[in-house]
């Protein structure tokens, strides 16, 4: 079998024969065109693993590639196209992947790579901002090192698309990283301005200094929340924020907290648990008093943002 033969049965979906059979071949020989079968022939079956879930083997044959990759000619970028894909692939799969491991192959990503597109009629975000976005998650975890590592690709992503709600949102929480308090609350105001996301008002809520905006924020976030099991932090820090100045309105906050937790049988943490106990003489606000602060809530985040 020559090397077009295994090509077609690529073309033919027979991916683990394929496979088997460039892997003898390439154990004799390697020159270009056996280099490139291997590669996509793996890349086919890293493919066939993840959507198998057999995802240490995927693991594995991603690795495979990149030792493949220099030793293919990849003028058009279309295998570092691939590796960036497969990259992806298993961050989504693999809790802590390292993601920044691959820094070489999205800094090689071309400018097709940063196009946006359309899939089964929704819009998507270009393959260059799905790795910004990947790289970006739980940001506030992150060290200056790694921050550093991949600041240049972000500011390619912002400069490519300086309105998108993910790229303006890392700027505000890199902003807040770094000190820049002022740049995050100005970025996290220009965010509300255009989207109504819960999250946004939390977020914006952590770096506020004045307790009755910061009160406002997470009765908006609350507001804002379509899913009542994540609504239940956010009434736990409307509790710990009101707990000294508003007693009664925190126990409130806090039984709907515990409301939450028990009815969608989530983990109830050992500090609500103590705080409960600190404030259990305390008699709630009615209903209809709480939803008077809420109703308040709404003007003073209109007049912060505006």
């Amino acid at each position: 079998m020559e090397v077009r033969d295994i090509f077609e049965l690529r073309r033919e979906g027979r991916t683990e024969e394929a496979y088997r059979a460039i892997l003898q071949i390439y154990a004799i020989h390697q020159g270009p065109h056996t280099n490139l079968c291997m590669f996509w022939c793996t890349n086919d079956l890293f493919k066939l693993r993840v959507k198998e879930k057999r995802i240490e083997d995927a693991r594995k044959l991603l690795y495979q590639l990149t030792q493949l990759y220099p030793h293919i000619d990849d003028r058009l970028f279309m295998g570092n196209r691939a590796i960036v894909n497969a990259a992806l692939t298993l961050d989504k799969n693999i809790d802590n992947f390292n993601l920044v491991y691959f820094m070489p192959y999205f800094n090689r990503m071309t400018e097709s790579d940063w196009q946006p597109y359309v899939a089964q009629g929704h819009p998507v975000p270009s393959l260059g901002q799905q790795v910004v976005n990947h790289l970006l998650k739980n940001l506030s975890q992150r060290d200056a090192k790694y921050i550093d590592t991949i600041a240049g690709l972000f500011r390619t992503a912002l400069q490519k698309s300086p309105n998108y709600k993910g790229n303006l949102r890392h700027l505000a929480q890199m902003h807040a990283l770094f000190g820049k308090k002022e740049d995050a609350v100005a970025t996290y105001k220009k965010l509300l301005h255009r989207y109504q996301d819960s999250y946004l008002y939390a977020e914006l809520a952590k770096i506020i200094h004045n307790p009755s905006e910061k009160i406002a924020l997470y009765c908006m976030a609350i507001s804002k929340q379509r899913k009542e099991e994540y609504r239940a932090k956010y009434h736990l820090e409307l509790a710990v924020l009101m707990q000294n100045t508003l007693p009664a309105r925190a126990v409130y906050e806090l039984q709907r907290y515990f409301d939450i937790r028990k009815r969608h049988q989530q983990h109830i943490s050992a500090f609500a648990n103590r705080l409960m106990d600190q404030l259990k003489t305390t008699k709630p606000v009615s209903d209809e008093d709480e939803r008077l602060l809420y109703y308040r809530a709404q003007a003073a985040v209109n007049k912060l943002i505006n």
